[in-house]
Formats: C-alpha cells, sequence, structure tokens
C-alpha cells in the first residue's frame, strides 16, 4: 500500500467507528489523511489525522469548504471516502418530516455535494471515491425507513456517477451488514455483544476495521479494474441467519 504515500484522502465522519478506522489505515499505508466530522471534539482525538475539518456535510458551503480546505492545504486530492452518517431507529409513523429531512441530508445529499466539488481535483489526480452505503439499502433489517432509502439513494448515486466519470475517476461503494459501531450495541456487555454476533454466518459481528480494510482496497490500484460497484462487507448476513441449535 506505499502507493498512498504522495496521495492525499478525505474521509468524513471520522471521528469514530468506521470512518476513524478508514483514516488510521489510509495513514498507516502513507496517505495524507483529512478528516471531516460534525464532532470537531472528537475529531481532536484522531492523532493520524493532518488536517481536522468541522461543519455539516449536508450543508452546501460546509461541504465546500471541505474540499476547498484540504485542496488549500495539500494541493490535489486523490481519494473521497463518503462516510458521515447518521440514523433514526423508529417506526415510519413516529418519523417526522424534519427527521427525514436529516437523514437524507446527512446520508445522501451531503455525497452528491462533496463528490461535486471533488470532482475537477479528482480528475486531475486520477483518484476515485468510496462511498459508504448500507445492507439496509439491498434488504429489511429494522425499522430506519429513512436511513435505508438515503442508503439505496447512494447506491444509485455510485452505480451512475462511475458511468458519468468513467474513465477519468472511479466510484465504489461498500455496504456494511451489522458493525459494533451503531447505537444499538452501544449498551450491549461484550458477552451479550458475543451472543448477538452467533447469530450471523461468520459468528460474530463485523469491526470498524473489517470495513476499513475494504474501503481503502477499493481506492487502492489493486482495484484499478473495479468501478460502479457495491461490496457487501457483511459477514454473510444477508445470506441467512442459520440455526443456533
Amino acid at each position: 500500500m506505499s502507493e498512498f504515500a504522495d496521495k492525499v484522502v478525505i474521509v468524513t465522519g471520522a471521528a469514530r467507528g468506521i470512518g476513524r478506522a478508514a483514516a488510521v489505515e489510509f495513514a498507516a499505508a502513507g496517505a495524507t489523511v483529512a478528516g471531516a466530522d460534525r464532532n470537531v471534539e472528537a475529531l481532536n482525538e484522531v492523532g493520524e489525522l493532518s488536517l481536522r475539518l468541522g461543519g455539516d456535510v449536508g450543508d452546501t458551503d460546509d461541504a465546500h469548504q471541505i474540499i476547498d480546505d484540504t485542496l488549500a492545504a495539500f494541493g490535489r486530492l486523490d481519494v473521497l471516502v463518503n462516510n458521515a452518517g447518521v440514523w433514526v431507529l423508529k417506526p415510519t409513523a413516529d418519523l417526522t418530516p424534519e427527521e427525514w429531512d436529516d437523514q437524507l441530508s446527512t446520508n445522501l445529499r451531503s455525497f452528491f455535494l462533496l463528490i461535486r466539488r471533488a470532482h475537477p481535483a479528482l480528475v486531475e489526480a486520477g483518484g476515485n471515491v468510496v462511498n459508504v452505503a448500507s445492507m439496509a439499502a439491498m434488504r429489511f433489517t429494522t425499522p430506519h425507513v429513512a436511513y435505508a432509502s438515503a442508503k439505496a439513494g447512494v447506491i444509485a448515486m455510485t452505480r451512475d456517477l462511475a458511468a458519468e466519470y468513467a474513465p477519468d475517476v472511479r466510484v465504489n461503494a461498500v455496504a456494511p451488514g451489522p458493525i459494533d459501531t451503531m447505537g444499538l450495541t452501544a449498551s450491549m456487555t461484550p458477552a451479550e455483544k458475543a451472543d448477538f454476533g452467533r447469530r450471523y454466518l461468520l459468528g460474530r459481528m463485523g469491526e470498524p476495521e473489517d470495513v476499513a480494510h475494504a474501503i481503502v482496497f477499493l481506492a487502492s490500484s489493486q482495484a484499478a479494474y473495479i468501478t460502479g460497484a457495491t461490496l457487501p462487507v457483511t459477514g454473510g448476513t444477508e445470506l441467512g441467519i442459520p440455526s443456533l441449535l
């Protein structure tokens, strides 16, 4: 992965979870990493970042500033990782229009804003985009229709932009399954998490690093002939849940 030594990478949602794991892995591979997150205090704890950028990625001005500040600092952009995301877990009848709008803004609109602003720099660098979608875009998982709808949009955006931007910029996505970063697992003990994970084909929940490995692979030259793809990183969850007996 020494190819990242002279490359600049932006990771949104870099303060925690998948975003933090991706930022750390890119930095370990030699990349200069700019991290963006609403939570600037948590972002300051990610020591591997060369640039820390606050703001709301769903806001046009903030999204554009993330790209512009990175280019001003480093003069190039090779990889954009759209990872920032929020979710609301509740039945649709209880979902407010304001919550719907926030879900679509952060989980889909921000990807559009950042990619469009970054496109000229990515063309110049021969760079690529990796979007973080979700298994929720492909099958029902739990009641979060706004989140699932936005992530389905991410997969469609990935496909269409890969066609529109070819051959200059590759655009791919990962679709994580059950990863131990979610609000549902925050109150679980290690024993409860282990028991929860045994219901999946590989016998455990995913870790943020599992997704980060896939993101870095798709951004690398090893994936040079892959574009428009959405790679499930699910531990086989979508294939079915085996009996625990």
